[in-house]
């Protein structure tokens, strides 16, 4: 059974997980986008990495942070519903990171014993997580890494921006990932995400001081979402 702390981080909800190595200091630590849907696969995603903890990984911690609304605060501007019966994007996730980048990262690095290098933070989310944990790389410098796990970058005018903006801090790292059957989806701006995640890498590629990494998975959006975290953040941290 993992051990969670939780504490309310600018009135989200949010959990803090610590390997064993931080009963000896200061580790790097992992901010996680979408806390509410990583907990439900948390003990699937540690188990295996944990036992390469201070051997071919550094130890670090897993921030949860849960949003008010997925498609409020992770996505970038407004856009129309993706149908019916899903709400539209509202475009709030401005505030999000300033939350996040402000309060929360400042509450958790208070209170945890994590590390306040920058080269020792992350970013990582799945899904509008992704898409949201690759915005931020346009509207902060404070990650040394970003994660995308099958972010939604099929969202409309995600590529143009990407293409018109620069991320603040060029050095940072970069994995992208995404599920070999994820770009045969039915909907047809869900269907634009493979060439959107490729277009997005290669865009990296030109703006970062050393090239995203991009790894295409069997699948689709859903197929092994615990296996997807634990390659894309041992990808992220196992990085020199």
């Amino acid at each position: 059974m993992i051990e969670l702390r939780r504490f309310q981080g600018a009135g989200r909800a949010c959990f803090a997980w610590l390997p064993p190595q931080a009963a000896q200091g200061p580790v790097a630590a992992v901010y996680c986008n979408g806390g509410d849907s990583l907990e439900e696969r948390l003990e699937e995603i540690l188990e295996g990495l944990v036992p390469q903890m201070g051997t071919g990984l550094p130890p670090f911690a897993l921030i949860g942070v849960a949003p008010t609304s997925w498609e409020q605060e992770f996505s970038p501007w407004p856009a129309p519903a993706l149908g019916k019966k899903s709400p539209a994007f509202t475009g709030g996730c401005d505030a999000y990171l300033a939350d996040l980048t402000g309060p929360i990262l400042a509450q958790a690095e208070a209170q945890f014993p994590l590390s306040p290098r920058r080269e020792d933070r992350m970013l990582a989310g799945y899904s509008l997580g992704g898409l949201a944990s690759l915005y931020a790389l346009y509207q902060t410098g404070v990650f040394g890494g970003v994660a995308s796990l099958s972010g939604s970058l099929w969202f409309p005018g995600w590529v143009k921006f990407a293409q018109s903006h620069r991320p603040l801090a060029p050095d940072t790292r970069v994995y992208l990932s995404l599920g070999q059957g994820e770009e045969k989806s039915r909907h047809p701006l869900m269907r634009q995400v493979g060439d959107c995640t490729r277009c997005t890498a290669e865009i990296l590629t030109h703006q970062l001081s050393r090239p995203p990494q991009l790894e295409f998975h069997p699948g689709g959006h859903f197929t092994q979402v615990a296996r997807r975290w634990q390659q894309g953040l041992y990808a992220l941290m196992a990085a020199e």
